[in-house]
């Protein structure tokens, strides 16, 4: 599978609009983009489904659906051109590409994705080309190194999401230039990130479960986004000492010994 013609549920959803102005216009979403999706969510309700997605930047239903800006953008063909280079430099699995509107919620960065191990959700406006081709390379990227590890969500480590994002982030910064790195991963020091890593990382790195990990990555408690960026300098650090062959599929404890994090 590749890219789903999305743009077409969107047209769907535009014309029964037109001709029953009426229809509950977050049901009219379910039933065109939610029901399916059922299988993707191991068969779980379309309200849960819809939720989900919202909370990754899925548009909202009365939001205004600017269908034509993205077609006349190519944004699904530019995508399915990615994945078709990607998955031969990768060699990485077949998986279904959903691209969507991103919520007007969302100005700030007009982009967001999420993978999992079976999908990969893209919620877009109006992006530049590279910049819509470095967004999908890091969700696939995620896609091709849960392939390799071969884990759950639920078996899947502190320390493996934190090389999740660091090989997507040095694999974006490879293909298409730092221009399209995420702004923030200069936020610390090595200094700063090294002390955090002792006190707040080493003594929770084997803690399972992906949905679990999520006040490491990006903030709570801890600084905003420093486990996205102590992730980047495990990776980037590795590369520098010894190179950025074959890491999709090297084992995220071997790149952590390799890199400039100590191990205690």
């Amino acid at each position: 599978m590749s890219v789903i013609p999305t743009n077409e549920w969107l047209h769907e959803i535009m014309e029964i609009q037109k001709l029953v102005p009426k229809r509950n216009i977050y049901e009219l979403q379910r039933t065109i983009i939610c029901n399916r999706l059922i299988e993707i969510f191991n068969n779980g309700n379309p309200e849960e489904i819809q939720f989900e997605l919202q909370q990754q930047g899925l548009y909202l239903p009365h939001e205004n659906l600017a269908i034509q800006k993205l077609e006349k953008q190519n944004v699904w063909l530019i995508v399915q051109e990615e994945f078709n280079y990607l998955k031969e430099k990768w060699n990485g699995p077949n998986v279904p590409i959903y691209i969507l509107p991103i919520t007007q919620e969302q100005t700030m960065t007009k982009k967001n994705g999420t993978a999992y191990p079976n999908a990969i959700f893209l919620f877009v406006g109006e992006l530049k080309k590279q910049e819509l081709r470095a967004l999908f390379a890091h969700e696939y990227n995620h896609v091709c190194r849960l392939h390799c590890i071969n884990k759950s969500l639920n078996e899947v480590t502190l320390l493996d999401s934190l090389v999740l994002e660091g090989l997507a982030e040095c694999a974006v910064e490879e293909i298409y230039g730092d221009e399209w790195l995420t702004p923030w991963l200069g936020n610390y020091s090595m200094e700063k990130m090294l002390e955090i890593w002792k006190k707040y990382f080493l003594p929770q790195m084997n803690s399972e479960g992906l949905a679990h990990h999520g006040e490491f990555l990006y903030g709570g408690k801890l600084p905003q986004w420093v486990g996205y960026c102590i992730g980047y300098e495990i990776v980037r650090t590795y590369i520098k000492n010894h190179s950025s062959n074959k890491l999709l599929s090297k084992d995220s404890k071997e790149i952590l010994t390799g890199s400039d994090f100590p191990l205690q």
